[in-house]
């Protein structure tokens, strides 16, 4: 693929997953509970995934059987990405989707310091002012309900939201390393759709504590957004866009995503965000933009 086919993909990506957010954010307007919205979203992207993974495993002459271990990696990943779709989606309910969004998209940052923590992988010096100016504005932002208004809510409220949303950072971080490890033997084409599947059970074992099952008629359409244009027109076109150009380029590129949200949710909602959320959403975006810069040109692991 050549490399501007490649870079036009890539917009097209990541125009596709700032829609995520709004939609999730229409849907839960319709009056659609977040775990529904959470296992539907799962649920359907397996389902429409899982005969051409099974036909790629066919072709290629992948195993499609699970060893004990890899199935409880697999379950602990789901259950990181469970929890952190809880987190996330429940923040929608309460704060900007500029503020969830950019909020959500620290999670580098926790890779880097679990990363760390468990397999004593240094984050390069020269990527830490990055990684301690986005704190600097993960804090503003997750602070900014303390300071009037906020897009839905005041005071706590958004405070909490806020919070809500940097501990879907830290979950999906916590799931991206447990999937770093089983896929060192799993098959991404076997452990996609198995991972969506025990995700969405884990949901639906779940919805009997958040009363039950809510998906209104009128939030299907925002549902069918979500599920097409974020997870089969985005991310699908980003793993077909890495044939052609780097994993550092995509990271760089996502963090378009909070100002693409942003742009959507003012168009279909008439959200403007605070001055101390976009204040602080300006600053996570340029300390994660000077981490990636410098913690992307390290080599990595395999």
């Amino acid at each position: 693929m050549k490399k501007h086919s490649s870079m036009a993909l890539v917009v097209f990506a990541v125009c596709m997953v700032s829609y995520s957010g709004p939609m999730v954010k229409g849907a839960l307007s319709e009056g659609a509970s977040p775990i529904s919205v959470a296992l539907l979203r799962m649920l359907a992207a397996a389902l429409l995934m899982l005969p051409y993974e099974i036909r790629q495993c066919v072709r290629r002459r992948i195993p499609m059987k699970l060893t004990p271990a890899q199935w409880g990696l697999t379950a602990l990943a789901a259950a990181f990405l469970a929890a952190h779709y809880i987190t996330w989606i429940t923040s929608l309910t309460g704060t900007s989707t500029f503020a969830s969004v950019a909020l959500v998209c620290t999670q580098p940052l926790f890779v880097a310091f679990f990363s760390y923590v468990l397999f004593h992988e240094r984050t390069p010096r020269r990527a830490l002012p990055g990684a301690l100016l986005a704190l600097v504005g993960a804090v503003t932002i997750a602070l900014s309900g303390l300071a009037g208004q906020g897009a839905q809510a005041a005071g706590s409220d958004a405070l909490r939201s806020n919070l809500l949303a940097l501990a879907g950072a830290v979950l999906m971080a916590a799931h991206w390393l447990t999937g770093r490890q089983i896929r060192q033997t799993l098959a991404a084409e076997v452990y996609t759709p198995v991972l969506y599947l025990i995700t969405a059970a884990l949901l639906a074992l779940c919805l009997p504590l958040s009363g039950g099952w809510r998906m209104p008629l009128s939030a299907l359409p925002y549902m069918a957004g979500l599920v097409i244009g974020s997870t089969l027109l985005g991310h699908a076109v980003f793993a077909y866009a890495l044939s052609g150009i780097s994993a550092n380029v995509i990271s760089f590129a996502l963090l378009g995503e909070p100002v693409g949200a942003m742009i959507f949710s003012m168009i279909f909602f008439g959200e403007v965000p605070t001055w101390p959320v976009a204040l602080g959403g300006l600053i996570t975006l340029a300390g994660l933009a000077l981490y990636l810069a410098f913690a992307g040109r390290e080599k990595q692991p395999a």
